[in-house]
């Protein structure tokens, strides 16, 4: 056995800390909080005073680990025993015995494994970095539903928080600080009091030094994991935001970046859940086609390798390329009609973009003022003319504007130099009737609805470096994402006469607004589609819906994440649980724990009374079972608990027959049993063959012998004891 390394106190005390608060964290969202307040207590109480008993105990490593699984698990069968008896639930009440029996159980497991862990770290050092693990993925875990911008998550923290006007943000990141300091305590085994001290305040400085170098004390807010149609980030170099001129009106429309639109073969994206955005819709509004289309980019311009953005002035100007300073109107945005409605949103940015977007065909952009600085990014408000039109009150309207000057519909009819995309459209269109095969519509619906049927959606594909990736995705195995569905309808209208074009932005079902005015704009909602220019009407969505798909469903948003952070774009804080006073709720809680707590406290100790007594009992009555040389061991033992009970205990260091010459003139018969015990320890043939009736006699004059040496009370007194046998040595 490998000597056990001793610490400070503060390091001991430092230690149970972590297991307390590692309980905690563990218990909190599997049961109320009185089950955590047990499990932080017991935790802490195992770490702190039993595991150093069990690390310098005579145990080895195997039987002191089985020992500890065996225990957590005695300890848990006993409870669930109890949890079965009506008579306990009825004499307590079903809610206070439940309450009461999952803190027990939670508790006392939490110390067995809390001591034994202790324990197994103090005689093995390395076992620190199993404390160290454990203790990482239970806090991580306790906050693991914050992610990916989900700032209600966990309900039983967040919402206290909200209700008080906070942000739970500062909380976690306080607690992630918390957290590193006592998990680097964990292994920072110093003898020295003032060296753990020093220790600990470099640390505290590196995290202060690393909290005011974050954003210079704002407050962090999560980004998209991907990037794949550029829809977030800071634009490059020599694209920077113009700000429009004539008071926002504008001469020069900013280009949009082209590095927006790129062919990747793998563009999954990790944090598809990660809220972006949250648009209110001030008019109600329900799209024709089902999605929320909120357009940010166009691409018209086709560059012998893909569709960009057009880099003539007059082309493409329903797309705002900067940010409103007070309000920008968009040129050649269309005209409410009849195909169209005048709906009004506000945008609140979670997430930096590169250029605004807006409700499908946007009017104008106007600056808001912003609720919540450390929340949103930017505020701004959007009126858009929103097409109302369904698919067949769009029929026999012409394609293209007449507007347009021949260089104008040429640029929206580029394409590659590649004689299958006009033989494709020319099969494809020759299945409509003579009298409707001109019309754009038709087309349009022609070629999305075989290409819906024809390809597969994987954001894993394998066309980005071929020559046209479009043509390597249409004329090949068909497998690709949004940019290679769009393309390659844009082109096929093209090659039909269709004047086409890209838009990126994102497209949020209408199923996922779930009856509110708030419409939560996930990253993995990033998404580019083709749209034809209908006259009269406008750029109208012409959008792909893939039969087939190798990715999983995308979740629906979290409607209560939904509407807090609609909630907090309106600038309304969130009202206090059940309209009450803030702080009710954690009143409440610590009432509840406290009550809890204590009937939990009372069980407990009667429980270890009954677990005293049951050992007491147990080794008392050994001497009756035991057999040949462990029957004077056993025997010596018994006596010795007798003398505990009585005050009577070896001193630490003092050998077994200096005990029995302290106490000769009160217990003369003490030696004689000493030396039987001490020989048979030893293996003496003499001593393990003495009649047990010798030894049954040894026994029954040191009975006389107590009973002549100490009164009636304190003999008594003795028996009612139930832990002085703890005191044996």
């Amino acid at each position: 056995m490998k000597e056990s390394i001793e610490l400070p106190r503060l390091a001991r005390f430092a230690r149970a800390v972590v297991y307390g608060l590692a309980g905690a964290a563990f218990a909190w969202p599997l049961g109320l909080p009185s089950t955590a307040t047990s499990t932080a207590l017991f935790a802490f109480v195992g770490a702190a005073f039993v595991s150093a008993p069990l690390a310098s105990s005579r145990l080895r490593l195997p039987w002191l680990l089985l020992g500890g699984v065996a225990a957590g698990l005695s300890c848990h069968v006993l409870i669930s025993l109890l949890g079965d008896s009506a008579a306990l639930a009825q004499a307590f009440g079903d809610a206070t015995f439940l309450a009461t029996r999952d803190a027990l159980d939670f508790g006392l497991v939490a110390l067995c494994s809390a001591s034994t862990l202790a324990a197994l770290s103090a005689r093995v050092r390395w076992f620190a970095f199993v404390e160290v693990a454990l203790a990482g993925m239970i806090a991580s875990q306790l906050v693991s539903e914050h992610r990916q911008g989900a700032i209600n998550r966990p309900f039983e923290i967040a919402d206290p928080i909200l209700s008080s006007g906070g942000d739970p943000s500062y909380v976690f990141y306080a607690l992630g600080a918390v957290a590193a300091v006592l998990l680097a305590v964990v292994l920072m085994v110093e003898r020295k009091w003032w060296r753990l001290l020093t220790q600990l305040a470099i640390l505290g400085a590196l995290l202060a030094a690393l909290g005011f170098a974050v954003n210079a004390g704002v407050l962090p807010t999560p980004e998209p994991g991907g990037d794949e149609l550029g829809l977030q980030g800071k634009p490059k170099e020599g694209n920077q935001e113009q700000r429009p001129s004539n008071g926002g009106k504008g001469k020069g429309k900013p280009r949009p970046n082209n590095d927006m639109l790129e062919f990747r073969d793998d563009s999954q994206n990790r944090d598809q859940q990660t809220p972006v955005a949250v648009v209110l819709l001030h008019d109600d509004y329900s799209p024709p086609h089902g999605m929320y289309y909120f357009r940010q980019g166009a691409f018209s311009q086709f560059n012998g390798h893909r569709l960009v953005g057009a880099s003539r002035d007059n082309l493409d100007r329903d797309v705002l390329g900067a940010f409103p300073v007070d309000k920008s109107d968009v040129p050649d945005a269309p005209e409410a009609g009849a195909e169209r409605a005048t709906v009004e949103t506000t945008v609140a940015l979670l997430a930096n973009h590169t250029q605004p977007f807006g409700l499908e065909s946007p009017v104008s952009f106007a600056a808001a003022i912003n609720p919540n600085p450390d929340r949103f990014k930017r505020v701004y408000t959007v009126v858009s003319s929103a097409l109302t039109a369904d698919f067949m009150s769009l029929l026999g309207h012409n394609a293209g504007n007449p507007g347009w000057s021949k260089e104008d519909r040429d640029e929206y009819l580029g394409l590659p130099n590649d004689p299958r995309y006009a033989a494709l459209a020319t099969e494809l269109v020759s299945e409509l009737p003579s009298e409707l095969s001109a019309d754009p519509m038709l087309k349009a619906w022609t070629i999305t609805e075989w290409l819906s049927k024809e390809a597969t959606y994987s954001l894993r594909s394998r066309h980005a470096n071929a020559a046209d990736p479009t043509a390597d995705f249409l004329f090949g195995d068909k497998i690709g994402y949004c940019v290679h569905f769009a393309h390659a309808v844009t082109y096929l209208l093209r090659a039909a006469g269709v004047p086409a074009r890209v838009a990126t932005g994102y497209a949020v079902d209408e199923a996922g607004r779930q009856g509110g005015s708030a419409i939560l704009v996930p990253s993995g909602a990033a998404h580019a589609w083709p749209e034809v220019y209908l006259a009269g009407v406008g750029w109208v969505v012409t959008d792909v819906h893939p039969e087939k798909t190798l990715d999983p469903v995308p979740q629906a948003p979290d409607p209560d994440l939904q509407r807090l952070l609609g909630q907090l774009a309106r600038g309304i804080r969130p009202l206090p649980p059940d309209g009450g006073e803030p702080g009710r709720y954690w009143k409440e809680w610590l009432r509840d724990a406290v009550g809890v707590m204590a009937r939990a406290l009372v069980a407990g100790l009667m429980l270890a009374l009954i677990l005293l007594y049951v050992g007491k009992l147990w080794r008392r009555a050994s001497p009756r079972l035991a057999r040949g040389s462990s029957l004077s061991r056993v025997a010596y033992r018994a006596e010795l608990d007798r003398l505990s009970e009585l005050g009577v205990t070896r001193k630490r260091g003092e050998s077994r027959e200096a005990f029995a010459q302290r106490i000769r003139e009160q217990l003369p018969s003490f030696g004689p049993l000493t030396a039987l015990h001490v020989g048979a320890s030893f293996g003496s043939a003499q001593a393990n063959q003495r009649p047990s009736s010798e030894l049954e006699a040894i026994v029954r004059r040191l009975s006389g012998e107590r009973r002549k040496a100490f009164g009636p009370w304190r003999r008594l007194w003795g028996v009612l004891s139930p832990w002085d046998w703890l005191k044996v040595r």
